[in-house]
């Protein structure tokens, strides 16, 4: 489907604006699609903390759950099945370190096998079955000491399965590019940069989501108390074929733990009843000041995608992610711009009500009318 026309010399996607039922249609139900969470809890023994988990896994509105670094034992992973989470698959902690655990909503419609794990609290490998949508998910927590073996030993578990879509997500606890993903010092960025992640984009032909969708932006998923750094050292790689099905992957706020929550939002073929009907908002119809906007923000994504341009499936995949996203953006910043001008009405309408009913005088009365008016 071709939904970008040319105007003004510029390729944008003005056809979003000249048939807004078109741009409904693209962008409603969103709420109601999956959400895959991955999450390092960096330890959840306590039962403090692990209400805190849950809870923000439930706001975040996680169908299903990936966390790392649980350091629980396989009886104490059960204790995360309460509330929304009607099952679970896991790799024990090993003496009381590592763990990962992944954990299924209970109205989560589709079903989820499990494949393999590790004895070492390292890796969990899963099957999901969404409507016509079938892949592997693997999610993973790497040692904190880079070790190939280990990124070969993930290489030859997705071999087992070819030609199976993948989303392998976790802490892989090294850095991508070094200049982007890490904060602090150059010896430092050098020393926690590897070629793993490069290996598995390569080896396994994976897509890093995060940084597809947002290609010059720093932000870290992990706080370093040790060095005093921030890190993007929590990933979700995608195979182009579920690349393609992705409506947004965001970081969380770094809360509870020191890791932000990885969350990745899938839109199956044939898409999901949405809980509610959402509309192309009419007062962007005329809006220059959005369009041009959307122009810039498509100017910007098309300089640094340039690239992948012959492949349609990772182009156009990112494409809608980024222009729903920047929508969404738009709204918000309006909303929040109206919010603070309301707010500031207020204050000028109590302090004009203020003076005349203290010092009643024909100026502080006009005063007061005329503020009423605004």
């Amino acid at each position: 489907m071709c939904w970008l026309v040319t105007r003004g010399g510029g390729w944008a996607p003005w056809v979003l604006l000249e048939f807004p039922q078109v741009f409904s249609h693209y962008i409603q139900g969103m709420t109601s699609l999956p959400r895959v969470v991955s999450w390092n809890v960096g330890g959840i023994s306590s039962p403090i903390k692990r209400t805190k988990i849950l809870q923000a896994l439930q706001q975040q509105g996680a169908m299903i759950a990936c966390l790392q670094e649980t350091k629980l034992s396989r009886s104490e992973h059960l204790k995360l099945c309460t509330k929304w989470a009607g099952a679970s698959h896991q790799s024990p902690a090993s003496h009381g370190k590592g763990g990962v655990v992944v954990l299924i909503h209970k109205s989560f419609q589709g079903q989820v096998k499990l494949l393999h794990h590790d004895d070492f609290g390292r890796y969990v490998l899963l099957e999901v079955i969404m409507q016509s949508l079938t892949f592997l998910l693997l999610t993973v927590y790497a040692p904190n000491q880079y070790s190939h073996g280990f990124f070969t030993n993930l290489v030859s578990l997705c071999g087992g399965y070819p030609g199976w879509p993948l989303l392998l997500t976790g802490d892989f606890n090294l850095v991508h590019d070094p200049d982007l993903d890490c904060s602090g010092s150059a010896s430092y960025r050098r020393m926690s940069a590897n070629r793993g992640i490069s290996y598995l984009l390569s080896v396994l032909d994976l897509v890093d989501s995060w940084r597809a969708l947002h290609p010059s932006e720093r932000d870290f998923t992990h706080t370093s108390r040790a060095h005093g750094t921030h890190s993007r050292i929590d990933y979700a790689l995608l195979s182009p074929m579920l690349f393609s099905l992705v409506a947004e992957v965001t970081h969380s706020s770094i809360v509870v733990s020191d890791h932000a929550m990885v969350s990745v939002v899938l839109e199956p073929p044939g898409g999901l009843l949405p809980r509610s009907s959402w509309r192309f908002p009419v007062y962007l119809y005329d809006d220059a000041h959005f369009r041009s906007y959307l122009l810039t923000q498509w100017k910007e994504y098309a300089l640094f995608n340039k690239d992948h341009v012959n492949n349609p499936g990772i182009y156009w995949g990112a494409a809608k992610a980024v222009v729903r996203g920047a929508l969404i953006a738009y709204m918000v910043a309006r909303k929040k711009r109206l919010s603070v001008g309301i707010l500031t009405l207020e204050k000028q309408l109590h302090s004009a009500r203020h003076k005349f009913f203290q010092k009643p005088s024909q100026s502080t009365r006009d005063l007061y009318f005329a503020t009423r008016q605004l």
